[in-house]
């Protein structure tokens, strides 16, 4: 049977500001919107086409206010033609990037004070988006590619809690440890709805190296919060599972980590994880085992004629 793949979550509007934890977005209200404090911290979140566009924002903002000030006041630029405001932002352009060419020059006192304030700001521009670009560059950045489902399935004849986890890069993650944890809403004594979270303990929770593939198991005894559950109770629970790995990567020997997130529509019971490493292969250089990506989110009904997951799909780090 054809494995069949289920996508990790619909698509939901996007509330601005808001935080996203399985299908649910919390959104924080009573703070401050903006504290100049966070600006290092808003910046390097900022998606690339996103930290383009205010860079250029900027670089054009500048430009047109210094043009601006030398075309209030006619004659502060030698050679510059009467009234073309062109000229004004070609040369604030000039002047911005200390080019000289040469041509235009400043021609008052005025002229000089302006040219002389937008020199020392530009080199302040061009020495704040080179730290930028170098701290957006060279902060650590995991490829750990999470399932996009997570199941429930038996495993040695015990309910048990699977996330499949695998690192996209050809390099080790060192010392990688994992912790999955169950959200949900609950009514205490006193009726009060309370969010209350869960640690689940993991069949196998710490690595020496992550290299190929984890499937992350939590085996649903009495004493799991998932015990006698179904997808049903999830959902009406508000249940959310999240999980995140943490490690060194030994290539650029830094902290890296990634964290995925699973909605109770996202937790399948009855299915498996399809098998994505193949048999011994010949190769060139002797035998090969295929780790297929191109299954890693497919998930079987159990029972189908497939088969139980095998060792591919069971694989602890590796």
């Amino acid at each position: 049977m054809k494995p069949t793949a289920h996508p990790l979550r619909p698509k939901v509007g996007t509330v601005r500001g808001a935080f996203r934890l399985g299908n649910s977005q919390i959104k924080r209200v009573g703070v401050s919107r903006w504290n100049w404090s966070d600006s290092y911290h808003w910046i390097l979140t900022l998606s690339w086409p996103m930290f383009f566009a205010w860079v250029l924002l900027a670089y054009l903002l500048t430009n047109l206010f210094f043009a601006t000030a030398f075309y209030l006041v006619p004659g502060s630029v030698a050679n510059a033609r009467p009234g073309s405001y062109l000229d004004m932002v070609f040369f604030s352009i000039e002047t911005l990037a200390t080019v000289g060419y040469g041509y235009m020059n400043p021609a008052t006192t005025y002229g000089h004070l302006v040219a002389s304030t937008e020199i020392l700001l530009g080199m302040a521009e061009v020495a704040t988006v080179t730290g930028l670009l170098f701290a957006r560059f060279s902060r650590p950045s995991s490829r750990i590619l999470f399932s996009e489902a997570a199941v429930v399935t038996n495993f040695n004849g015990v309910p048990t809690l699977m996330i499949r986890a695998g690192n996209e890069r050809s390099n080790l993650i060192l010392e990688a440890s994992v912790r999955a944890s169950l959200v949900r809403r609950e009514h205490t004594l006193e009726g009060q709805l309370f969010t209350r979270f869960y640690d689940l303990k993991l069949e196998r929770e710490q690595s020496g190296v992550f290299a190929l593939s984890w499937t992350i198991m939590h085996s649903i005894g009495i004493d799991s919060p998932l015990y006698g559950k179904t997808q049903k109770d999830l959902h009406d629970e508000g249940t959310t599972l999240t999980v995140a790995i943490s490690g060194t990567d030994d290539t650029l020997n830094d902290f890296v980590h990634a964290r995925q997130s699973y909605a109770a529509e996202h937790i399948f019971f009855g299915h498996h994880f399809a098998d994505i490493l193949s048999d011994k292969l010949p190769g060139p250089g002797g035998d090969v085992r295929i780790l297929d990506f191109g299954k890693f989110h497919d998930i079987i009904a159990d029972g189908s004629d497939d088969g139980a997951a095998s060792g591919g799909a069971m694989a602890h780090p590796g």
